[in-house]
């Protein structure tokens, strides 16, 4: 089962959080990704300035669930620097919300080119 950590932020510009999130996933494909897949930043169409960060992780060996592989990276000191580089950027306290993937569908990759 995979799962996704959400982190809802606010902020009037979310340039900086972009490039922030860009830079994590750049790092995560050249070290242990710990079962990280891959994130997504959301801007929520009804509220200007708010956002949503997804994290997806999965399981790696069977040893650990996504949720045990997630935990894990939350531990690492890049993964807390991160977060406190998150803090520095956005308006308030991030909200900090985790889920069990419990059906997935879709297409993965371009949907002009598959």
């Amino acid at each position: 089962m995979r799962f996704a950590q959400g982190i809802r932020i606010k902020c009037a510009d979310p340039k900086d959080v972009i490039q922030l999130v860009a830079d994590y996933d750049a790092k995560q494909s050249s070290i242990d990704v710990m079962g990280f897949i891959g994130s997504r930043l959301l801007a929520d169409r009804d509220n200007p300035g708010h956002f949503l960060i997804l994290a997806e992780f999965a399981e790696v060996d069977g040893e650990l669930s996504a949720a045990d592989e997630a935990q894990r990276n939350n531990q690492r000191e890049e993964t807390q620097q991160w977060a406190d580089r998150l803090r520095q950027l956005v308006d308030g306290e991030p909200e900090w919300i985790h889920f069990d993937e419990l059906y997935r569908t879709g297409i993965t990759g371009n949907l002009r080119t598959g």
